[in-house]
């Protein structure tokens, strides 16, 4: 090894830029500190989709870990820049292009079949909106108001967790990356899988705009409608439908004890924001 580089932006695990000789291209050593069980995911989801999807090759794992060492893998090392990056410092031709080449990429998402490993999302729950910690978080009226709002749409909802597609479970702005080609902008990985399940592809949609400002949009329209052309299919309500499927997701991540404390009041905005415009 000539060179190892903490690398910036990862919530739990740890990632290396590793430099060895013998090898070429850089190499990325991931550490499954939040997880451990997600390294064997993660790798069963890269392997079955290599081929099909913009995903890292793996180099060498150790899903069970060695010694002292948690779980890890060693990937090949995926060149480009993150949305969140070309956000930061591109213009509004460059991000509407990166929009539609991540939505296209999302739609082939589901010709790569889930592993055996994974498993359906389950459903939300009386628990989850009698949970404590939603209420002490969010507020007993806005929550509420999401029960509500989420009894309304439950027939859409109830769909989403009865479809058997290859789900992400956090496809957002750091973990699609992007290349300019002679075309203009591709998708050059989809990175950390290890959140993945299996149910609807308007999971993954849903989540990509959940940040999506109508006074200064930035992936939408260009998003969903690649998506759209891409083979993906969005119901006629879709913005609305999407915003009432990031509050339930929202709600889910406030009741659970472990979220970091500086994710509560952004999450709570969100299903805020949503209840009173749906």
């Amino acid at each position: 090894m000539t060179s190892c580089e903490l690398l910036a932006g990862g919530a739990s695990n740890l990632n290396y830029l590793l430099r060895c000789s013998g090898f070429e291209a850089p190499l990325v050593l991931r550490i499954y500190t939040r997880d451990p069980e997600g390294c064997a995911k993660e790798l069963a989801i890269l392997r079955a989709a290599r081929g099909i999807l913009p995903v890292p090759e793996v180099i060498h794992a150790s899903p069970k870990g060695e010694e002292d060492l948690a779980p890890y893998a060693v990937y090949g090392f995926v060149d480009g820049i993150t949305f969140q990056e070309l956000k930061s410092n591109g213009n509004p031709g460059d991000m509407a292009d990166a929009a539609c080449a991540i939505g296209s990429a999302l739609a082939r998402v589901r010709a790569a079949a889930p592993p055996q490993c994974l498993s359906p999302r389950p459903a939300i729950s009386d628990d989850c909106f009698n949970s404590p910690l939603l209420e002490q978080r969010l507020g007993g009226r806005e929550r509420d108001g999401l029960r509500e709002a989420v009894s309304r749409w439950w027939p859409q909802l109830h769909s989403l967790y009865e479809e058997r597609a290859l789900v992400h479970g956090d496809y957002n702005n750091r973990n699609t990356i992007l290349r300019q080609g002679e075309g203009g902008w591709v998708v050059s990985g989809i990175l950390d899988w290890e959140l993945a399940f299996v149910g609807s592809p308007l999971w993954d949609a849903a989540r990509f705009i959940c940040y999506e400002h109508d006074s200064r949009p930035c992936r939408e329209p260009h998003f969903s409608r690649a998506f759209s052309e891409a083979g993906g299919k969005l119901p006629e309500d879709w913005p609305a439908f999407a915003r009432i499927i990031n509050a339930v997701s929202a709600a889910e991540s406030l009741s659970r004890p472990d979220l970091a404390a500086h994710f509560v009041r952004e999450l709570s905005d969100l299903i805020a924001a949503a209840c009173v415009r749906l």
